[in-house]
């Protein structure tokens, strides 16, 4: 069942995901994992990498994109996580959080996706 309510942007872009909050796997707080955006809507992400994180872990997320070039930080959850051949295909859900750059990302989303609407 579709549960998406935005519209997905396919753009690959290389980022990373730095585990805040793991409660069923604390040892991976603190772990940055490299990943590559498959597709992005202005609240989530969804991205390919090496490892497995468990839906409901928190994520710092670091995107640097746009022109001019800017950086994001953004807190994320992962939602849902589908291991497929040699990599792990996950999806976040952006949420609000302190000293993140959510709101800004929000404001200029319609830019740094240009033709989405």
């Amino acid at each position: 069942m579709e549960q998406r309510k935005e519209t997905r942007i396919d753009y690959n872009i290389r980022f990373f995901v730095h585990v805040h909050e793991s409660k069923d796997e604390p040892e991976m707080v603190g772990l940055s994992l490299e990943c590559e955006a498959i597709d992005f809507s202005a609240h989530g992400v969804q991205f390919s990498t090496n490892s497995v994180l468990t839906a409901g872990t928190l994520v710092n997320v670091t995107i640097g994109i746009g022109e001019p070039f800017a950086m994001y930080m953004l807190r994320g959850e992962v939602r849902w996580v589908r291991p497929k051949d040699e990599a792990v295909y996950m999806g976040i859900l952006l949420t609000p959080a302190e000293n993140t750059d959510l709101d800004r990302w929000l404001a200029n989303f319609d830019e740094l996706f240009p033709g989405n609407n």
